[in-house]
């Protein structure tokens, strides 16, 4: 008789094992009460453990910071402000929420962040019920632990962007639009038309919030799901009024909720709604404003295989005959809204001329349920659910790869020296892969997969806190948390600041005090194109503290007031041949220069 590891979590995961061996002695009370526990304990680490042990990163996370932070300043809640000049590359809800948080917290990064927690949380919520309704108890159980372990989610969840919010707004839509329709009697869940009518109207509140989060993709991707659904369904369904009906008057209900802001900002600054559609989500759709985020059609193709890690290896098995065939109906339509969502973001982002990681974080929650339901749902007959043994032992020690990988390649891709000791990273991780491999070949594939739960949090918990170490010598993400404290242990009164070349977007997040509404810095040999300048009569609102030629540039530090200059490294050349600098302090990839 072969020994069994029977280690707390792999245990309270093991509900029953597919295939392989009769459920445990265990009541249900007591195993659902255990998994419930274990399943606190880990969310709690994957999105809170560390949440501000890092300097806000650039560009994203200074610059929505900051934006945050000049909303508390200026009490303008309706107008963003991005080094107090209007700023409309998004829509407001990002701000507002982060400026929510720093307001009842504090100006840290634990603040900043919180909400990207409790976005990932709320993502979670939506994964679990959605998957609990189509696959059940245990399937929904699954569904949070393999979303939650997702490279990208978990990565996404801690990096101040627009994508994690619009991810939960996306999922909560579908969701909804998911239970309006069990409501409808054509389903085969049975309902009644007041039931219907509040499910699809949360479901259009949802989108709205998403579409004051990142614009027309939070609309797009849940009407395209559920209109997969009804296409689907068409001919045998009855109730098509009461569809259109729905249709109606979420779109009323959507431009109630989602217009006023639009058209109150564009009252106040009349260029606006015509930034925000031409330049910003047309601009992004055909090219014609990407900032260097072009990529090939196939782009997301690795992306989608790094950022679904450990999972990946489960995606050659998800679509099966034999799995379709044993589904109900309401299954059936479950998990075709499930794939129209996951196909129709990755096409919708692989065909636009914009592209970053993070755009296709939208699917991550339809895949992690499609996955739960796959090889977790409850069933009586799961022999055909289980995909090859050495899947799962791949999904368990894959996660591996990143303590092996930030040794061998970041300090190369983000020109880093590491310690010593940290050479030995590599080698002492790739022992204990091999370790685990033996230890789990004879292992149940819920333990196999409990395993991989357990070392995929640890190995990302362990990467977040290495890059905290080097956050300052990253060349374009650098953190600006030690150049503000170096510039507000430099500045005196009187003295005069001027950002050269690049801005240094985060910045007045950490210097504050010293650049604020009524001490603005000068700008020097700035790019129009690129923001705080970009939208129309920004240069204008500046007046003399844009500085448009070096002529003006040298009259400045040739004056009677000191002049602190912020400057990054690779501009630094041709401010210093033109005019005597001391250096005051280096950060990174950033220097604190003064013509005194």
């Amino acid at each position: 008789m072969r020994r069994r590891f029977n280690s707390p979590l792999a245990t309270a995961l093991e509900n029953e094992h597919e295939g392989e061996s009769k459920l445990k002695s265990i009541t249900p009370s007591n195993n659902q009460a255990r998994q419930q526990w274990v399943l606190l304990l880990l969310t709690v680490c994957t999105f809170f453990l560390l949440l501000g042990s890092r300097g806000l990163n650039e560009p994203d996370e200074g610059r929505y910071s900051e934006i945050a932070r000049e909303m508390i300043e200026s009490g303008d809640w309706l107008v963003p402000h991005f080094w107090y000049l209007p700023h409309f590359d998004k829509p407001p809800m990002t701000y507002w929420l982060v400026a929510v948080s720093l307001k009842l917290f504090g100006q840290n990064e634990w603040a900043a962040r919180l909400p990207l927690a409790l976005a990932g949380l709320s993502g979670l919520g939506a994964a679990w019920l959605l998957a609990g309704s189509i696959g059940g108890r245990r399937a929904a159980f699954w569904s949070v632990l393999i979303l939650q372990t997702s490279l990208l989610y978990f990565g996404m969840a801690r990096m101040l962007t627009t994508d994690i919010f619009l991810t939960q707004f996306v999922a909560w839509a579908i969701y909804f639009f998911w239970r309006s329709w069990l409501c409808l009697p054509d389903s085969g869940a049975g309902g009644s038309d007041k039931c219907f009518w509040w499910w699809h109207l949360m479901g259009w509140v949802a989108i709205a919030l998403g579409f004051l989060t990142k614009g027309p993709v939070a609309l797009i991707i849940p009407l395209v799901a559920m209109v997969s659904l009804v296409i689907f369904r068409w001919k045998t369904f009855s109730r098509k009024g009461l569809l259109f009906g729905g249709l109606g008057g979420g779109l009323v209900l959507f431009l109630v909720l989602a217009a006023p802001w639009f058209l109150a900002v564009n009252a106040r600054i009349p260029q606006t709604l015509d930034y925000m559609v031409f330049h910003q989500a047309a601009g992004h759709i055909v090219g014609a404003n990407i900032k260097g985020r072009h990529g090939p059609v196939f782009y997301f193709f690795p992306i989608l295989a790094a950022g679904l890690l450990p999972w990946t290896w489960l995606l050659g098995w998800l679509w099966r005959r034999a799995h379709w065939r044993k589904m109900s109906d309401v299954q059936k339509d479950g998990w075709l809204m499930l794939n129209a969502w996951g196909i129709f973001t990755f096409t919708l982002f692989s065909l636009t001329h914009s592209k970053l990681p993070a755009y296709i974080l939208p699917l991550f929650p339809a895949l992690a349920v499609m996955l739960a339901v796959r090889f977790f749902a409850e069933t009586e007959n799961p022999e055909f659910l289980v995909a090859p043994r050495w899947s799962w032992s791949a999904c368990a020690v894959s996660p591996l790869v990143l303590l092996v990988a930030f040794p061998l390649f970041f300090p190369g891709i983000f020109h880093l020296t590491l310690p010593r000791w940290m050479s030995w990273q590599a080698p002492v991780v790739g022992a204990a892969a091999a370790v685990i491999s033996v230890l789990i070949k004879n292992w149940s594939i819920s333990r196999r997969a409990a395993v991989a739960v357990g070392v995929a949090i640890c190995s990302m918990l362990v990467v977040a806190k290495e890059a905290s170490w080097f956050e300052t010598d990253l060349k374009f993400n650098q953190t600006f948390k030690p150049l503000g404290l170096l510039v507000q242990e430099n500045y005196h009164a009187g003295d005069v600041l001027l950002c050269w070349g690049s801005l240094p977007e985060g910045l007045p997040f950490y210097a504050d005090g010293v650049i604020s509404s009524t001490n603005r810095p000068f700008f020097g040999d700035m790019n129009p194109a690129r923001v705080p300048l970009e939208f129309s009569g920004n240069q204008a609102r500046l007046g003399a503290l844009l500085l448009p030629t070096e002529a003006e540039v040298v009259r400045l530090l040739a004056g009677d007031r000191r002049v602190l200059i912020i400057i990054a490294q690779d501009r630094l050349k041709k401010v210093t041949t033109n005019f005597p600098l001391k250096v005051v302090a280096r950060s990174g990839q950033w220097n604190l220069f003064s013509n005194r």
